[in-house]
């Protein structure tokens, strides 16, 4: 009898710590993660969406999460020069929006353009 007290005390004490610590860590949020689905549109048809619209070579494209959608983020140097960033949604392969990358601040100042 003496035994399973000595056990089960520092047994219960232990469990009783770690469920306090996992609702501390817990912090009573609710938040449900956002899964977008796979992409319905393959990376070479959103560059070659971005590159119909706005002629040039791609330099990057890389497929991103935002705000719980995917969506392809595509950027292409044009014939004069300027560098644009194209993003076309990875569902529907609509362009979401673009913009001219300012060169002193790449990516800093963008101007959209739909």
């Amino acid at each position: 009898m003496k035994r399973t007290q000595i056990i089960g005390i520092p047994l219960a004490a232990t469990i009783a710590l770690l469920t306090g610590g996992l609702a501390i860590s817990y912090g009573g949020e609710n938040k449900q993660e956002t899964v977008s689905p796979s992409p319905s549109v393959t990376m070479e048809e959103a560059m070659k969406t971005a590159t119909d619209r706005f002629p040039g070579q791609v330099l990057e494209a890389e497929l991103e999460t935002e705000d719980g959608k995917s969506v392809y983020e595509v950027e292409i140097a044009g014939a004069n020069g300027e560098r644009r960033e194209v993003e076309v949604d990875a569902q529907t392969g609509k362009i979401l929006k673009s913009g001219v990358e300012d060169e002193e601040n790449e990516k800093g100042s963008e101007t959209e353009d739909r």
